[in-house]
């Protein structure tokens, strides 16, 4: 029995039948993949889709045809590593002045609030939507599930939104850049260090009881880099003479590391002021007096000099770290994971480790090289050299994003704060996508939005497996942790929902109102589906291609058709043929084949 097969067996899915922005520039320009008779060519518009399903938020039937019109694969990777990178930031700030969010009671304007979270979030989606640099912004979500930091109620950064946006940047600045440059701008960001509480992290003081926080220091090593057991260059794990693992770090190691993570402020602060009006955006600054200048011992029994100014200390402890041999497996195989996989084999896991350690050029960690590598490797592009239990269970926000890019989420028109639009603050008129769930609370229904995990952990583990037949058979599954009866339950109602009343037959009209007066919402164009829902084959050949990469299989092909073509489902003429076009859409979406990308 296949993975899907499994899968599919495991999960049940309720089938509901019903009636761009600013840019900036990196190292990334000018790079570019040798076209060679060896590089990997496209053969067909399926295989385009499959790739464009790992390599951005959604394959587009647009995006398909240039593909396929740029021959190899390498042409269209040339593209996007030289497209400057969108920014969030900037597009943030200017809508968080129309929306009133940065603007306090008294018309005093804010360094930071809770409400720029509505302007956050749209700005993320409106990227995922629209961003020309897809690979580059579909490498950064798989970071933030790597260096996470969570907006998530009682876990400190809820009232910090643009410091947040500040760090997604990070994480798409860097996404083509070197990973211990990104390990470094993460360590020193003040999201980071709010999150795990390292900022005025002060070195050991026994008159006043205090001695440094660890947490940094334990979830750098443990989920930012190397994991706690060692590792062989293929991920899998290295045993003892008792066939035991070996542990990476002890305890010891963290409180010595902990030392080293001693002595930043946020920039131009006291070190004692109150931290809420302090800049959370700029990187940390060192203030020798709180850092601890002893002797530490490290990784391997690595040791640091004396009297070491807190950089110094932080840069060497940071190369150490990254000199580790797990680095590369550790980190390549949950981008494998991300991206393409839940269970790469070891050697897939090894020649991506390899790149991760040398891009050609001698240099460790290059992301760009890394991406190819997992994108480029003939476990991902040869169905022959994949095994049965090849793919991996679409993300709830990779099943949203793929719908809006695929049908072409149209944003509605709105104007003023949020919720009371009486106030206008005089900025104008904005684009939202507008519904019955708010943007924020899409993780409410399905387990997943943008930087909103429950801890540090992510969202799901690496290593999780479902209880049953995929974990009787050491198989991962990272994805199915949040699936539960609340999350099957949410994710179906809000896709039925978008699918069957946010969508239509005509684009939308921005307007401040609808026809009848009330605030407009957003929908999905369904403007090319009504008119080939005339034709139940063509419609569903379309749907094949942009939904399911041109495999779907005959039983549930049969079944559709089937189900479409029985006119009394259906009203006559374009109202009828919009309703079979949401049926379908609805059907495949909702169906395992749909739900396991492979």
């Amino acid at each position: 029995m296949s993975m899907k097969s499994k899968i599919a067996l495991w999960l049940f899915v309720p089938l509901v039948l019903s009636a761009c922005g600013s840019s900036a520039k990196d190292d990334s320009n000018q790079y570019r993949l040798p076209i060679t008779k060896q590089s990997h060519k496209v053969l067909n518009q399926g295989d385009a889709a499959k790739f464009l399903n790992r390599a951005t938020f959604g394959p587009t039937t647009d995006e398909i045809k240039r593909l396929v019109d740029y021959q190899t694969y390498e042409n269209w990777l040339n593209e996007q590593l030289n497209i400057p990178a969108s920014l969030h930031s900037p597009r943030v700030e200017k809508l968080a002045d129309k929306m009133c969010a940065n603007i306090d009671d008294d018309g005093t304007k804010l360094k930071d609030s809770w409400e720029i979270i509505y302007p956050r979030h749209q700005v993320w989606w409106e990227t995922v939507m629209n961003s020309k640099d897809q690979l580059r912004q579909r490498l950064a979500f798989a970071l933030s599930q790597i260096l996470v930091i969570s907006e998530s109620d009682g876990l400190g950064l809820s009232d910090l939104q643009s410091s947040i946006t500040s760090y997604y940047d990070v994480l798409v600045k860097h996404s083509f850049g070197n990973y211990r440059e990104l390990l470094e701008e993460v360590t020193l960001h003040p999201a980071m260090a709010d999150f795990l509480s390292m900022s005025r992290n002060q070195k050991e003081n026994k008159a006043e009881g205090i001695r440094p926080d660890e947490n940094y220091a334990r979830e750098v090593l443990q989920l930012f880099t190397i994991g706690v057991h060692e590792l062989n260059l293929d991920g899998t794990e290295k045993l003892d003479s008792k066939g035991k693992p070996i542990p990476t770090y002890n305890q010891k190691t963290i409180e010595e590391f902990a030392k080293v993570f001693t002595g930043w402020n946020y920039a131009g602060a006291k070190w004692n002021s109150y931290k809420g009006n302090a800049d959370h955006i700029s990187p940390l600054v060192a203030v020798e007096k709180y850092h601890d200048i002893s002797q530490k011992t490290l990784l391997k029994g690595e040791k640091t000099p004396t009297k070491r100014t807190a950089k110094e200390d932080l840069g060497l402890a940071l190369d150490i770290i990254f000199k580790h041999s797990n680095v590369a497996p550790f980190i390549s195989k949950q981008l494998i994971q991300r991206l393409v996989t839940s269970n790469p084999s070891p050697d897939y896991v090894r020649r991506v480790a390899q790149v991760f350690n040398n891009n050609g050029d001698g240099i460790k960690g290059d992301l760009k090289a890394v991406v190819n590598a997992i994108l480029l490797d003939e476990e991902a592009l040869s169905t022959a050299k994949q095994t049965e239990n090849f793919g991996k269970l679409r993300e709830p926000v990779l099943r949203l994003s793929h719908l809006w890019r695929a049908f072409k989420m149209q944003p509605a028109l709105r104007v003023g704060h949020r919720w009371e639009s009486e106030k206008t603050c005089g900025y104008g008129n904005y684009y939202y996508f507008n519904f019955w769930t708010d943007l924020t609370c899409i993780s409410c229904k399905t387990g997943q939005g943008p930087l909103q995990a429950k801890s540090v952990f992510n969202f799901f583990r690496p290593d999780y497996s479902p209880n049953g037949t995929l974990n009787d058979k050491g198989l991962s599954a990272p994805e199915f942790q949040i699936v539960n009866e609340s999350t099957i339950v949410g994710s179906s109602n809000l896709l039925h929902t978008m699918i069957t009343r946010f969508s239509d037959s005509k684009p939308l009209v921005p307007a401040l109102t609808d026809a009848k007066g009330k605030e407009q919402k957003s929908q999905l164009n369904l403007a090319i589906e009504t008119v080939l829902a005339k034709n139940t084959e063509k419609l569903l050949k379309h749907l094949d291609l942009v939904l399911l990469n041109d495999e779907m299989s005959d039983p549930l092909k049969t079944i559709l058709t089937e189900h479409l073509n029985k006119d009394k489902n259906f009203h006559d003429g374009e109202r009828g043929q919009l309703e079979k076009a949401r049926e379908a859409i609805l059907l495949i979406t909702s169906s395992p084949e749909y739900l396991i990308q492979r």
